[in-house]
């Protein structure tokens, strides 16, 4: 027996096989609208989901005539997210997959975990990274050659030097195949081969110190993946076959099994459940569906419906909540040991609103670094992208003027194309808590507010119970950070302001002033010292300052607008041109509503007929901050592998996500809530 390559499309190949003839398959196919392979009818490419899983299903019930009776197949395949207007649909797609593969003849013998301690990080602030891939473990019957251990594998992403998304690490093709009972002259097979992972590892197995004589067969389509594998695992046969035509069909997907609802009905901001099993899992599924339910709850509420004694039902039909309304956000893993159980996270399909998800209050905190001596590192020439406007522009920093303690710059001179302007960079350190740093206080009482605009609740003060949001006076006030008021008031005394931009082209061109900060001539504009910390893919973003929510600037500027007897139309003829199909979104409190860039404050203010507005004029800060690789100062995204977390500790994990700041205030206070 030899190792083979068969070169062509993957239902044409697996007709080269001989039935009965593989031990074990491993694959990973490629996944849906991930990847474009580069060639005519492959598959991922399909227009729907429901035509991928019904494609892949034929490709497989192929597969299993080739599968010895005792043969086992695992098949990992990525979940995708339904990109849509306001909030994704995560599709459930390998759960999908296994319920139709069962359905033609397959049996699922086991779900495994596979969690990557090395993951690829994520920005995401709605819902949890994704940190793990499911293995699907199939068999043609009872008796196998499966070897039953723990549900969760934990095995690092690997590095390989080939350009391919999808690679399998090898640690993790191993674990598998320890997982079977393997002989000489057994046959592996990897019907999508990729860059060969599957056939390195197993011709490693007949020269390690164990031998086992078996062999493996590649398929693959691609001639650059051919060429990788020929090299990589010293496969020498290479059989070509021509592409045959082969009939499939999109699967029919199931609604809700029409069971009796039962109804969650405890907290109006979201729910925890987690059922014993199956039965009750799908009868909370169905509750949802109920008006009661949809009535109790708030429209921004979350949900957390998880079962501990799961079937593959209940991996399956949390897809069709898409049907009745809702949106499925994660499929939380939590881990019991060498089980896990799943938790669906969940909330209503609305562009009204947003839900309420408090990433900040369960993130993991990084660990203490060194700290870097700023005083000694030279920034004079480092980069600086804008992305405060409506175009990105680059810049250089070409002076130094003020700085931290710690010999941070604070104030910089920024040399752009043509012009100069005086710019504020936030500290490393503190980068985060400043641009979260505008506080909300009641116009009434002064009590600062914890939420400063709600979209769809009462906006009460908390303490004395005045109705907010109103009209103008009873908008809240805004406070910023004292270190930004300190900035503007010394720039003030120097006779500028923060992000003024002068013409720096000819002397008759500049703006003169008694401030030593327009002694321009003596910059030397040219050096560029600062090349170093490009090398090291450090530089400055200008961005805007303060992170407030589109809903509460809409709002005002409703109010503002109302106050003055304007329409939108109205103020729209008051822009200048190119300002049409703009302007009305600053209005919209729904997922279609946008906040208006700083340079566009001035000119919406203008429009309106405001000289001086202390919320308006925060929205123009802008600051610089520090992109380098270093851990956020809040914490990374924990993910959607929970380990070490069970029973009410989990309850309780899960709450923090949606219960409004008050409620969190007491149970961090330890009260009943």
């Amino acid at each position: 027996m030899e190792d083979i390559i068969i070169h062509g499309d993957v239902y044409a190949a697996l007709d080269q096989i001989e039935d009965g003839s593989v031990k074990v398959a491993i694959t990973s196919p490629p996944y849906w609208k991930q990847r474009d392979y580069g060639f005519e009818g492959q598959i991922g490419q399909e227009r729907t989901p429901e035509e991928y899983l019904g494609r892949l299903v034929k490709v497989y019930s192929k597969l299993r005539e080739k599968l010895s009776e005792d043969g086992v197949f695992f098949l990992n395949v990525g979940d995708k997210y339904l990109n849509r207007y306001g909030k994704s649909h995560l599709l459930q797609i390998p759960y999908r997959l296994a319920f139709h593969m069962v359905r033609d003849g397959w049996r699922l013998e086991d779900v495994l975990i596979w969690y990557k301690p090395n993951h690829m990080p994520s920005s995401v602030r709605d819902r949890f990274a994704n940190t793990y891939e499911p293995i699907l473990v199939f068999t043609k019957g009872e008796k196998n050659a499966y070897i039953r251990k723990g549900g969760i594998v934990k095995i690092p992403v690997q590095q390989t030097p080939w350009k391919h998304t999808a690679v399998f690490p090898e640690k993790l093709v191993e674990s598998m195949l320890e997982r079977t009972a393997l002989g000489d002259g057994d046959v592996v097979l990897d019907p999508f081969a990729g860059t060969g992972t599957v056939a390195a590892v197993v011709r490693r197995m007949r020269t390690g110190l164990f031998p086992r004589k078996v062999y493996s067969i590649m398929i693959e389509k691609s001639e650059e993946f051919v060429s990788i594998i020929r090299e990589r695992a010293g496969i020498g046969k290479v059989v070509s076959v021509e592409d045959v035509p082969y009939e499939w069909a999109p699967v029919e997907e199931e609604r809700l099994p029409d069971v009796p609802p039962l109804e969650i009905l405890g907290d109006r901001h979201g729910e925890v459940f987690i059922a014993r099993d199956s039965e009750e899992f799908l009868r909370a599924l169905r509750g949802t569906t109920t008006p009661e339910f949809r009535s109790f709850h708030r429209e921004d509420a979350l949900y957390f419906f998880g079962v501990r004694d799961w079937t593959l039902e209940d991996l399956y039909y949390p897809h069709s909540l898409f049907y009745e309304g809702y949106v499925l956000r994660n499929m939380l893993v939590v881990s019991r040991g060498d089980s896990w159980y799943p938790v669906f996270m969940f909330a209503r399909d609305t562009t009204r609103v947003a839900y309420k998800f408090y990433l900040d209050r369960i993130r993991i905190r990084p660990k203490t670094r060194e700290a870097r001596d700023w005083g000694r590192e030279q920034f004079l020439g480092m980069k600086v992208r804008d992305i405060s406007g409506k175009k990105t522009r680059e810049g250089r920093i070409v002076k130094i003027l003020d700085r931290y303690d710690d010999g941070f710059p604070k104030l910089v001179m920024v040399r752009w194309d043509g012009t100069v302007s005086v710019e504020f960079a936030l500290h490393p350190e503190r980068d985060e808590f400043v641009m979260e740093g505008l506080k909300f206080m009641c116009p009434v009482c002064g009590a600062e507010l914890e939420e400063p605009y709600d979209p769809v609740g009462e906006n009460l003060c908390p303490r004395c119970g005045s109705k907010l949001w109103e009209s103008l006076d009873r908008v809240p006030k805004i406070k910023e950070p004292e270190e930004i008021r300190e900035i503007v008031e010394f720039l003030e005394d120097k006779n500028t302001s923060l992000g003024e931009v002068f013409d720096v082209e000819t002397p008759e061109g500049r703006k003169r002033g008694k401030s030593k900060f327009f002694q321009l001539d003596r910059i030397n504009w040219g050096a560029s010292p600062g090349a170093r910390k490009a090398v090291l893919g450090e530089y400055f973003t200008k961005m805007r300052l303060y992170r407030v929510d589109q809903p509460a600037v809409a709002q005002y500027l409703n109010l503002l607008r109302r106050s003055r007897n304007l329409t939108i139309k109205e103020i729209v003829r008051r822009m200048p041109p190119g300002y049409t199909h703009t302007v009305g979104h600053w209005f919209r409190k729904d997922f279609g509503g946008s906040i208006p860039v700083p340079e566009d404050i001035p000119l919406l203010m203008k429009a309106l007929g405001v000289e001086k507005d202390g919320f308006l004029e925060a929205l123009t800060r802008t600051a610089l901050k520090f992109q380098t690789v270093k851990a956020s100062i809040k914490g990374r995204n924990p993910g959607d592998f929970i380990e070490g977390i069970d029973g009410e500790d989990l309850r309780t994990y899960l709450r923090k996500l949606y219960i409004p700041p008050s409620a969190y205030i007491k149970m961090l206070a330890g009260d009943r809530i």
